[in-house]
């Protein structure tokens, strides 16, 4: 399962402009080292070899962990994401309030198209 989410975070991943490519490939790091750390944890008895190469993974997903932070937009960005969100919440209050004598139901309209 792991292996699969890798292949296709690879295959969407790849490309892209190159202000892109850095963090694309931040983001297929991140998810191989994910992927090995859960190949290696599911082994029924792991020799010292193989907790070294989980610790290797462990080390390679806190390296690149940040690139999938949702904290990294910045002050300006929140700011102006959340004043939009408030703008779309009062503007549907708004069409909810103006529409509610003639909102009906989806399938009470399709009974009287039909």
């Amino acid at each position: 399962m792991s292996w699969d989410l890798h292949g296709i975070v690879s295959q969407s991943m790849r490309g892209g402009s190159a202000t892109q490519s850095p963090i694309f490939n931040q983001g297929i790091e991140f998810t191989r080292a994910m992927s090995e750390f859960d190949m290696y944890a599911h082994y029924k008895s792991p020799d010292d070899a193989t907790l070294s190469y989980m610790e290797e993974a462990l080390h390679s997903f806190h390296t690149f962990k940040d690139v999938f932070s949702p904290g990294q937009a910045g002050k300006k960005v929140k700011s102006k994401a959340n004043a939009l969100r408030m703008e779309l919440v009062r503007m549907r209050k708004v069409d909810e309030e103006t529409n509610a004598k003639t909102w009906m139901p989806s399938s009470k309209r399709r009974e009287m198209i039909s």
